[in-house]
Order: C-alpha cells, then sequence, then structure tokens
C-alpha cells in the first residue's frame, strides 16, 4: 500500500468515526424518546382508568344505597310499594327499581304488575344472597341497551334491582376516551362483562401499555389503553424539546471525536517526523546487584523531547505506536540510538543493557537481524543485552516465536519479562520460553510493608521464581526498606530511584566512576 493509500484509508476510518460519534446522541436519543413516550402514555392511560373508576365507584355507591333503601319493601305488594318505587324512578343514573319476592321479579317503577323469573336475567349461580352488582346486555323494558343490576336478596329469595343504565356509564367512557386517546373500558372483575366507549372499544388484556384500576368498593375494573395516535403526539414533542440537545451533543461529540483522532494520528505523524529529526534520545537507569551492591546493568529507555513542547511520557507515545503500528520501527529506532551511544561510550563486556521489545516485534523473523546487526555495530565488548518484552500484549503461541527466542538465547542474549504480574505472562509460557529474569513491577515494590494484597503477590512471584531458577529484578525501589526486604529474600537485582534516575550514556559512565556499591 503506497503512502497516499495509506493517507486516503486513514482519512475516510477519521472521517467515519466523526460520523459515528456525531450519531451516537441521535441513536441514544430514538430509543429514550420512545420509552419516555411510553411512560408518559402508561401515567397517562393510568390516570384516565382512576377517572372512571372513581366516577363509577360513585354511581355504583347512589345504586347500592338505593338498593339498601328499597330492600324493605320486598315482599310488599305493588300497591303498598308503588309510591315509594315511582318516587325512586326519578333518581338519576337508574333506569328502573324492582322487587323481587322469592326470586321472582314482580313490582317495577316503571310498569305495571308482572313476574319475570330472576333466573330468565342471570343464573341462580351467579345471584347469591347479600348485595351482588352484575353487567347485563339488556333488560325486558330496554332489550338492547347495556346496563348494570345491583341486587339485594335475603335467604328467603325477596330483595330488590336497582338497575343503572348503561347510557350514563357509556358517556362517562366516551368523554374520557372518545377523543381518540385512549381505549377504555369498564368490566366485571371476571371480565366476561362489561361496557366500553364507543368510538375506540376497550383494550385486549396483556398488552404492555394496557393499564388497570381496580374498583376497591365493588366487584368491576377500568383498563385503559394509549392509543397510537397518543403515543406519536408524545414522540413528537419528546422529539421537538430534545432536539436542540440531541444537536449540540452531536456537534460536540463530534468535534471533540474529530479533535481526539486529529491529534492522536497527528501524534503518528509527529512520532515518524521525531524519528527522522532526532527528537528521540535514550537514558539508562542503573540496575543494582543486591549481592554485593555493585552496578550490574542498566535499562535503556527511550525519551521523546519535542522542539517547543518539552518532554512527551514515554506511556503515551508508546501506547500511540503499539495501536499504530510503530511499535517496531521505535523499537528500531531505539536499537539505532543505543548502537550510536555504545560506539561512544562503551559499557564493557559484563555490563548488562536491558533494551525493551514487544511481543509484535518479536513475532517477526527480522527480529533475530535487528539484534546481530546491533551486535555488529558496538563490538562484542560495549555491552551484554537482555531483550525485555513487555507484558502489555500476549505472547502468541506460534512456532516463529519460539524459533527466534531460542536462536537469540543461543547466541547468547539474554531474554526478560518485564513488569511480570501485570499482564499476559502465564506459567505455560514460562516453561516454554527460555526466560533468564523475571523484572517485577513496580507497583508490586510499592506494597512492601503493607497489607494490601499486591504484597502477597510478591510473596508469590519470589517464590515462583526460586522454583523456576530465574533471576528477579525489581523495579521503582525507591526506599532503604523496600532494598532490604528484597535483598532478604533472594532478590537479586534492583533499579529505582534510591540508586539513580535514568541519565544519558555520559552521565551513567560519570555515575558508574562515582558509585562505589554502599548506599547507607
Amino acid at each position: 500500500m503506497t503512502t497516499r493509500e495509506r493517507h486516503d484509508k486513514g482519512r475516510w476510518l477519521r472521517g467515519l468515526l466523526v460520523a459515528a460519534a456525531a450519531a451516537l446522541p441521535v441513536v441514544v436519543a430514538v430509543p429514550f424518546v420512545y420509552m419516555q413516550a411510553a411512560q408518559l402514555a402508561r401515567h397517562d392511560a393510568r390516570g384516565a382508568a382512576e377517572v372512571v373508576m372513581r366516577q363509577a365507584d360513585a354511581i355504583f355507591a347512589e345504586a347500592d344505597r338505593m338498593a339498601a333503601e328499597m330492600a324493605p319493601l320486598a315482599g310488599k305488594s305493588c300497591a303498598e310499594a308503588d309510591a315509594t318505587l315511582h318516587q325512586a324512578a326519578f333518581q338519576p343514573y337508574f333506569r328502573a327499581v324492582v322487587l323481587i319476592r322469592q326470586r321472582v321479579l314482580y313490582c317495577s317503577s316503571i310498569t305495571e304488575a308482572f313476574t319475570l323469573p330472576l333466573a330468565q336475567l342471570l343464573p341462580d349461580d351467579e345471584v347469591p344472597p347479600g348485595r351482588s352488582f352484575h353487567f347485563v346486555l339488556g333488560t325486558p323494558m330496554v332489550p338492547d341497551r347495556s346496563a348494570v343490576m345491583a341486587i339485594r336478596l335475603d335467604e328467603a329469595g325477596d330483595g330488590v334491582v336497582v338497575t343503572v343504565d348503561g347510557r350514563y356509564l357509556g358517556d362517562l367512557l366516551d368523554s374520557v376516551g372518545g377523543t381518540g386517546r385512549y381505549r377504555i373500558g369498564i368490566e366485571s372483575l371476571d371480565g366476561r362483562h362489561g361496557l366500553a366507549g364507543r368510538r375506540v372499544g376497550t383494550p385486549l388484556p396483556g398488552a404492555a401499555l394496557v393499564q388497570e384500576a381496580g374498583s376497591t368498593l365493588y366487584p368491576f375494573r377500568v383498563r385503559s389503553l394509549a392509543a397510537s395516535a397518543l403515543l406519536a403526539e408524545y414522540r413528537r414533542r419528546l422529539a421537538v424539546s430534545y432536539a436542540p440537545f440531541v444537536v449540540l451533543l452531536a456537534l460536540l461529540l463530534g468535534y471533540l471525536c474529530h479533535h481526539f483522532l486529529k491529534s492522536r494520528f497527528s501524534l503518528v505523524a509527529a512520532i515518524r517526523r521525531g524519528m527522522r529529526r532526532g527528537e528521540f534520545e535514550v537514558h539508562y537507569q542503573p540496575v543494582i546487584d543486591l549481592r554485593d551492591g555493585s552496578c550490574a546493568g542498566a535499562e535503556a529507555l527511550m525519551r521523546w523531547f519535542r522542539p517547543g513542547q518539552g518532554s512527551v511520557r514515554p506511556d503515551l507515545f508508546f501506547a500511540v505506536a503499539e495501536s499504530n503500528g510503530l511499535a517496531v520501527p521505535l523499537t528500531g529506532h531505539l536499537f539505532k540510538l543505543v548502537g550510536r551511544d555504545l560506539r561512544r561510550c562503551p559499557l564493557g563486556p559484563r555490563f548488562r543493557l536491558g533494551l525493551n521489545i514487544t511481543a509484535a516485534h518479536l513475532v517477526q523473523p527480522g527480529i533475530v537481524d535487528d539484534v546481530a546487526r546491533l551486535r555488529g555495530v558496538v563490538g562484542s565488548g560495549a555491552a551484554d543485552f537482555v531483550l525485555e518484552i513487555t507484558e502489555r500484549e500476549p505472547l502468541p503461541p506460534i512456532e516463529q516465536v519460539y524459533e527466534n527466542m531460542g536462536v537469540l538465547s543461543a547466541s547468547g542474549v539474554k531474554l526478560a519479562i518485564d513488569d511480570f504480574g501485570t499482564g499476559h505472562s502465564s506459567l505455560a509460557c514460562l516453561e516454554r520460553f527460555p526466560v533468564d529474569y523475571l523484572k517485577i513491577d513496580r507497583g508490586f515494590v510499592s506494597a512492601i510493608g503493607t497489607d494490601a494484597v499486591n504484597a502477597s503477590v510478591l510473596e508469590m512471584i519470589i517464590g515462583l521464581a526460586a522454583r523456576l531458577g530465574v533471576e528477579l529484578t525489581a523495579e521503582g525501589v525507591e526506599t532503604r526498606e523496600q532494598r532490604d526486604y528484597l535483598a532478604a529474600r533472594g532478590v537479586h537485582y534492583a533499579q529505582g530511584f534510591l540508586y539513580a534516575r535514568p541519565m544519558p550514556i555520559e552521565a551513567l559512565r560519570r555515575w558508574m566512576d562515582e558509585f562505589h556499591g554502599a548506599v547507607s
């Protein structure tokens, strides 16, 4: 792939990521609007059901009161009850008041004496002694209009029926749901009988948005369902109200993503330029042999000093390099700089110099040639190299890795696992790879003298290294307490601010000349 093709592909990818970031608020807002609209619709439907329930409760309470007042007339002749019955007929809501003798209707407030078995209206098993309420599709006098019957019977079958005209309940349902905003209905608790608004009907049970309000006084319930028109209305309102915020958030996220990608990709380009322009240099941090206090070597650490901007944090530019395919070129540049330094200032054949490499580099066959080239540049007496494999990425279990490590080990290059215990190494990896050193991460060293979990892990790492016959180097040693603790437990080497900070190679040479192997 040419440079132009890589550039075009990078621009296309950045544009796609910016568009995705800008679209994220819309993607989140749409289901949110739908969910909130449904919640509001359920709330409204619940309110509508409660309004109907309260009004229906009031109508049934009036029927119940009338039935209680008329119950003493049961069994009397029509002549005795006529005046009272006709007076009751003028009360609101009621179609008729009918007396019952031995479960036979015989006297009504709106007609002359007659006989009609109660069983012709309702099965006997549905009308037990006591008070009960029933939805019926019609009555003998008005067979085409539904009604509600409030019935009171004694054990002998005498009693009274107060018939509530279904028109009143229908008008109530129409007034609440007749605008098309709700499907609403009132029904008996068993769901077999009921009334619905004329325009929209009653909702089927089990629908997700159906709201129910049950009466605590009478055996009926109200079911209400927000119509699709109400849902659509709420969605439009919410969409309009949230639109400015969504647009602003989309613009903000798009800008932030663009800025992030621009800085990240510009950092990638800056790393490439920095290698060409000589902005990188190597600092060396001494490694101390805890057994005799001598300086046994150093770790080569890449540093980047951008003109006009100062030092760039290593964790930042290494992370960018690894995620953008620059880890191997950056390691190659490290080798080049180390070779230049060692030619100018050899450190001695027994001096152990650690060089950080990544798993991506170790997979490539060229790693063997890169190390051989470095050794050829500096000569056999410049230093003894140790390749420190970082744990940020797992070592892939492929033959090329094993082959490379075997060739390097056979050529005299030592191998170490850096920041051991924080990444992807495993016992299987340690058993197969020819590892010479394990470097203990500073996070475990800092836990010395505390009750932190890392303190226990440190003990396990030390024990594991002893069983495997692998030497240990502790990073980040800053106090005498840490040094003494590590030395007492057989840790072989240490590096950290207790001894020295990373420094250019000339400063390292001077430091070594002045260092006498003792930190009192």
